[in-house]
Parts: C-alpha cells; sequence; structure tokens
C-alpha cells in the first residue's frame, strides 16, 4: 500500500468510523515508508538493509500482515541504552490482527541488542507455551537473529546458548515460522519495548495494551491487505 493511500484512509477512518491514531505515529510511518522506497530505488529490499539481505522469501510488500490461518503471530522487538540496561517488546496476534497478549520486560543487563532480541524471542515463545498456542510466526527486523535460528547456528558463545534455548523451546511446537520484517511493521513491539523506563520487570497484558501501542495496533489494521 502507497504512502498516499495510507494516509487517506486514516483520514476516513477518523472521519467516519471515529477511530484516531496519535499524529506521530502517522509522521513516523510516513517517514520509514519513504525511506524504504528511497531504499527500493537503491535496488535494496525493502524490509533490509544494503548490509544483509533476508533469506527465504522474507522480502516485504506494503503494511504488516496477518497470521496465516491455523497460525498466531509473534512479534519481538528490543532496545539498549548505555547505563540504562535493556528493554524489550512482545505482541500475539491472531489471524484478524487483534491482539491475544503483549508483554514488556526491563532489564538493567548491559546486553548488546542482538542478544536482548533473542531474549525477546525466547520470553514470546515460553509466553506462547504456556498459553498452550501450537502454531506460531516469529517476526523480529533483526536480521542477524532470524538468520541464526533459520540456520540453527550453534556454538560456544553466550550468544550461541541463547539461540539454543530458543530452538530447544521451538520443539514444544507443532510449527514455527521464523520471519525478518522492517522495522516499519514492528511498530507494535517496538512500542512495547519502550513503553517504560528500563527497569527490571515484566509486565504482561491480557486487555488493552499501552496508549503507544494501541495506536500501533489501529495503524496495523488500517494497512491489513
Amino acid at each position: 500500500m502507497g504512502l498516499g493511500k495510507a494516509i487517506w484512509e486514516h483520514r476516513n477512518k477518523v472521519t467516519f468510523d471515529n477511530i484516531s491514531v496519535e499524529p506521530e505515529l502517522v509522521v513516523r510511518r510516513a517517514r520509514d515508508v519513504i525511506n524504504e522506497e528511497v531504499g527500493d530505488s537503491k535496488g535494496v529490499a525493502r524490509g533490509t538493509t544494503a548490509a544483509g539481505r533476508s533469506k527465504g522469501g522474507d522480502r516485504e510488500e506494503g503494511g504488516w500482515k496477518v497470521a496465516r490461518p491455523g497460525y498466531v503471530k509473534i512479534n519481538i522487538d528490543a532496545g539498549a541504552k548505555e547505563g540504562e540496561g535493556v528493554t524489550m517488546g512482545v505482541v500475539c496476534r491472531d489471524s484478524n490482527g487483534d491482539v491475544m497478549w503483549g508483554v514488556s520486560t526491563g532489564r538493567e543487563q548491559q546486553w548488546e541488542v542482538p542478544v536482548a532480541e533473542a531474549c525477546a524471542v525466547l520470553d514470546g515463545l515460553e509466553e506462547a507455551v504456556q498459553r498452550g498456542i501450537q502454531n506460531v510466526e516469529i517476526e523480529s527486523d533483526c536480521l542477524q537473529v532470524i538468520e541464526v535460528l533459520k540456520d540453527r547456528k550453534t556454538g560456544r558463545s553466550g550468544f550461541a546458548h541463547l539461540i539454543e534455548d530458543i530452538l530447544d523451546c521451538s520443539t514444544k511446537f507443532q510449527s514455527v515460522i521464523w520471519s525478518h520484517v522492517s522495522r516499519n511493521n514492528n511498530c507494535v513491539a517496538h512500542a512495547l519495548a519502550h513503553c517504560f523506563p528500563c527497569v527490571s520487570g515484566k509486565v504482561v497484558w491480557d486487555d488493552d495494551l499501552p496508549s503507544s501501542a494501541n495506536s500501533a495496533v489501529r495503524f496495523d489494521k488500517l494497512l491489513i491487505e
């Protein structure tokens, strides 16, 4: 979906359906779309960077897509800030795009971002196991983590041991699909990863998510293809 059409549909939702999205999110999404289109014009696949392209049909077109029938989709994101630790966000949505649950976690450890992203993946899988989910699609905008999981690479580093834990946890499901997405289409998880200052602790939402994440959910549903 193009930028003009996305903005027009948002305008119609506000006018006719009384559904509002925070202006800051609209502006950020517009900038992301423009940046991705510039990347495409330079021969860079949408949803990836010039330095690393995703494998196996992960090229992304248009807006966020719902889970395939019989699956749920879990988006994850993480961030790190020097001196403050890391934050992680996880959101699970059904094949209609409706939120089933969300998780925000803050830890004081000074991890590198890929380690935090992998930890968020593990958090998401463990939450899904507790809820009896059998088929999941995991989406992250961290290409490094997704490629390692697809290739099932292990080793002796702390990061490799974390990947082993993720792969071990994935055996508890009937099916797990690993997918790389652009940051533009990972905004709900991003909002959950930055919804509170970095402190030790975990918050799980079964109903309404924080306002910034709910706005991102509404925007995603406007762009569902």
